[in-house]
């Protein structure tokens, strides 16, 4: 079992708020890191904290109960006050060949105590090129938790979840989207839908520079190895959600779903 970073395993003191009055601010708490004694966030009195270690022991027991474990490898990361935790936890036990490499079964778990993410569990696949999480909605299954009431924290399991099926259809997925052949101008049409970032002025801005690295990953890398195809497509964009850089830990998860909902890859032609 994979033990949590020294700095995202700590206690969190719940305190009163005041103003610069002194008068309490009825309906509200702060949250202290007990180690530290600095402020995490307010929240409502109505919010529960789940703290990292029991989202991660519900986690581990979770995925002990519907998956083998074995040589399982473990990843944390976190923000930089502790707030939000990311675990990203590969199954070894499940490969499956595809083409040149393989795609593997790996499970991620969020939590935090700023209300910026709730307890949350995501089993999808991932293609070992470079590790290019496979996001979609098709095969990806999310369970989790909010921070509220007081009852235990019961994810259930997985009965009809079976790994060779799933396994089966992003299989049949990837080699249905290496038959389909796209052109720059498609590339580029699909790109500025996937970056686009309306502002106040203009509501039809792309971000370049994200698009412009989706398109270097694709003409440089990916459609070199794999064609001018959908395939290719997919994996420059998955990279893009996967390892592009970013100073927040929540922009990862907001760049994969934003994958894994596109309509693009909604079917398998």
């Amino acid at each position: 079992m994979g033990s949590l970073p020294a700095n995202l395993d700590f206690a969190v003191r719940e305190e009163k708020v005041y103003n610069q009055h002194g008068h309490r601010l009825e309906g509200y708490k702060q949250l202290i890191n007990e180690t530290t004694n600095e402020f995490i966030h307010v929240h409502k009195d109505s919010y529960r904290v789940i703290t990292h270690q029991d989202a991660w022991n519900a986690t581990y027991q979770f995925m002990r109960n519907t998956f083998q474990m074995d040589n399982a490898t473990y990843t944390f990361n976190g923000s930089s006050d502790g707030s939000v935790l990311h675990a990203n936890i590969k199954l070894e036990h499940y490969k499956v060949p595809y083409r040149d490499t393989e795609i593997g079964l790996q499970v991620n778990m969020w939590n935090s105590y700023n209300g910026s993410r709730r307890f949350l569990i995501m089993c999808g696949f991932y293609l070992i090129i470079c590790t290019n999480g496979l996001v979609s909605s098709i095969w990806d299954v999310r369970l989790g938790h909010q921070h509220k009431g007081s009852g235990e924290i019961n994810l259930g399991t997985l009965s009809d979840y079976d790994v060779g099926d799933k396994f089966k259809t992003v299989s049949n997925y990837m080699e249905n989207w290496g038959n389909c052949d796209i052109s720059d101008n498609d590339l580029d049409y699909q790109t500025d839908i996937l970056c686009l970032q309306p502002t106040m002025k203009d509501k039809s801005h792309v971000n370049q520079q994200h698009k412009n690295y989706i398109l270097d990953e694709y003409n440089k890398n990916y459609s070199k190895r794999y064609g001018d195809n959908k395939f290719a497509a997919y994996q420059a964009m998955t990279h893009w959600s996967t390892h592009y850089p970013s100073d927040s830990i929540n922009t990862r998860y907001d760049r994969e779903r934003k994958v894994a909902n596109f309509s693009w890859f909604s079917n398998a032609a």
